[in-house]
């Protein structure tokens, strides 16, 4: 028999019993819609994952924090110092290497204004190297980043610090301007605006005091003259708003003049405070980390927490997959019942083929061919009717899952179906009908043709 005469006959039979064809695909359509709307589920909620730590931070960055975590002495803590950072420049896979180095706000008074009149009350003080910002991702709210002709004079400001000056001829809460969000949208002025403001930065003497308690300045050859360049527009972090950069040279310079001026002794150098690390793709992240923790450094990234929170999700996967599963193997159970039924009703017909002289192997191929099909379309209705509901749960429940998981992106899909699922749904759909009817087409080909003959 040729393929295409059994396959007419595979459709002939499944037609005139088309009230149990329809019974019997309806269980593979729930089955395969179960697990293309499950599986679509833990896909959605990956990339609503991926999305989140993306908006949390770069997925290909190592941070590297120069704190004593395991409570060991200086003497037997690694270094963050200039030899580290080019020993991570050198790890395979590493493109960028980014330290930053943080000035302690006791060291400096930073003024601006006609004769120092404002003056800030506090400050994170970042030394960072320009010609490296953009990696960062910061982007300028007001102003220009800072241009290499300017990096050893540039300060910029992260998105609240221009709040932070107070107006020294002034007492009490009237020193200060809040910021306030006007009737127009607009918000309330600072008393300094920063960019293209002279600001000045002086290294306190800390031995020394006003009346009022504070640090006088250091005098000639201990005081800074920077340019307000850029004022940084709110990162979703919150590394900037509360911190001001400056060139990380003029930073070790403060730290050094500060040192000098009051007689601090400092034998080991200067370390840095963070190092940010960029990989070249995410899937070396992991391998990495391995490679700077072995240096003896704690370091920490988004990849390593999205590795943890894709285990659990895994989990929660696995479940709804197995869930899904239980369905199929009530559709494969009903399609082996449904082809039984079949072989006792086609018996004289399965006796007449092969008197007919009809191979064995063809006998067995039809069974298969029906059970198979029977798969198919399961897997064929079943893909539709998922596309549905999946439409149907995205516009539905999409904004409330967002606003659950604190995402920041546009695509905030809770069912995400793509083609690979699809395909895999057909194709498992047909195998699981495949092996159903296993059974069953054996069963037929043994049936003795004389006695399937005289059944009636």
């Amino acid at each position: 028999m040729k393929i295409s005469d059994m396959l007419k006959m595979c459709l002939r039979n499944l037609w005139r019993r088309k009230g149990r064809t329809l019974l019997t695909v309806t269980g593979v359509v729930i089955g395969s819609c179960a697990v293309i709307v499950m599986i679509s589920l833990g896909i959605g909620m990956n990339k609503a994952l991926d999305g989140m730590l993306a908006s949390m931070g770069d997925l290909t960055a190592i941070n590297i924090y120069n704190f004593n975590y395991g409570g060991a002495s200086d003497e037997e803590k690694t270094p963050l110092d200039d030899a580290a950072v080019e020993a991570m420049e050198a790890i395979e896979n590493v493109t960028c290497v980014i330290p930053k180095l943080q000035v302690d706000s006791s060291m400096v008074t930073i003024a601006a204004g006609k004769n120092d009149r404002y003056k800030m009350s506090w400050a994170d003080i970042y030394g960072v190297d320009f010609s490296l910002f953009d990696k960062m991702n910061y982007s300028a709210e007001q102003g220009e980043m800072p241009t290499e002709a300017m990096y050893k004079d540039a300060v910029v400001f992260g998105n609240e610090m221009a709040y932070q000056f107070r107006d020294t001829k002034k007492k009490g809460q009237n020193s200060y301007t809040w910021k306030q969000e006007l009737p127009d949208g607009t918000f309330s002025k600072p008393f300094v605006e920063p960019v293209g403001e002279t600001i000045m930065f002086y290294i306190n003497n800390s031995k020394k005091t006003d009346d009022e308690g504070n640090f006088l300045y250091g005098g000639r050859g201990y005081e800074h003259k920077l340019t307000g360049t850029t004022i940084l527009a709110m990162d979703p972090n919150w590394e900037t708003p509360y911190s001001i950069f400056i060139d990380i040279d003029l930073a070790k310079d403060i730290i050094n003049d500060y040192n000098r001026l009051n007689g601090v002794r400092n034998t080991k150098g200067i370390d840095y405070t963070q190092v940010k690390i960029i990989v070249n793709d995410l899937d070396n992240v992991a391998a990495v980390q391995e490679e700077i923790e072995a240096m003896g450094f704690t370091a920490s990234s988004m990849a390593q927490i999205r590795e943890e929170m894709q285990g659990y999700l895994g989990i929660i996967q696995l479940v709804l997959g197995g869930l899904a599963a239980i369905s199929l193997l009530v559709a494969a159970i009903s399609i082996t019942n449904t082809m039984i039924m079949s072989i006792y009703e086609r018996t004289k017909e399965i006796g007449i083929m092969k008197v007919l002289g009809c191979f064995i192997g063809n006998i067995r191929i039809v069974f298969l061919m029906e059970a198979g099909l029977i798969g198919l379309l399961g897997g064929i209705m079943g893909t539709l009717i998922s596309y549905g509901i999946s439409a149907v749960m995205n516009m539905l429940g999409s904004g409330v899952f967002a606003s659950m998981m604190g995402i920041a992106v546009e695509d905030s899909r809770i069912s995400i179906i793509p083609i690979w699922l699809v395909l895999l749904a057909l194709v498992f759909a047909t195998i699981i009908g495949l092996i159903s009817g296993f059974y069953p087409a054996n069963r037929a080909v043994k049936i003795s043709a004389l006695e399937a003959i005289r059944n009636e």
